[in-house]
């Protein structure tokens, strides 16, 4: 990222390919750091249909975030993405704020690390989810990865559970 500024913004029909090559490197990484559940051959193709109805939607926003040249415009491609959306508490919770704000996907490249990008797009999603009336904000991030669970961690998110799997055949 040459010129160090970061612009997050909705991401448009256009960019449909590039958010899903994203979520694809995204889900490469994740199995390297233990995630158990593989992907169909057609998952991409199944995550962009989705992601189509997902981005004008009250309930669900994908910011992208790109680097900006001096002049405001953008350099080339994305440097990352975020999926949020929100859901209900069920009932039996007490909560001054029914509705949770879910971060389900977060992916910057490699490359963009270490330069606020993440933290860009994630403060994007807080102001969303702020105007969404979100009473808590949840996700999920795998247990064997430090990195990502020290960013989430810096970001004021504290562990609340563990999920577990067995494997039958």
């Amino acid at each position: 990222m040459a010129s160090g500024h970061v612009r997050v913004r909705p991401a448009r029909e256009d960019e449909i390919a590039e958010v899903t090559a994203l979520w694809g490197e995204m889900y490469a990484g994740q199995r390297a750091h233990g995630m158990a559940l593989p992907l169909r051959d057609d998952a991409a193709e199944i995550w962009s249909r989705q992601l189509a109805s997902r981005l004008d939607s009250p309930v669900s926003v994908i910011l992208v975030g790109e680097a900006l040249r001096a002049t405001g415009e953008p350099e080339g491609s994305l440097l990352g993405f975020l999926a949020g959306q929100t859901k209900r508490l069920p009932p039996q919770f007490a909560a001054d704020k029914p509705k949770v704000g879910f971060i389900s996907e977060l992916f910057v490249r490699p490359a963009e690390r270490r330069h606020r990008v993440g933290r860009a797009l994630v403060d994007a999603a807080f102001a969303w989810f702020a105007r969404a009336d979100v009473g808590s904000i949840e996700l999920h991030v795998l247990v064997h990865n430090a990195a990502a669970r020290s960013f989430w961690n810096d970001m004021g998110f504290e562990d609340e559970l563990v999920q577990m799997r067995a494997r039958r055949t």
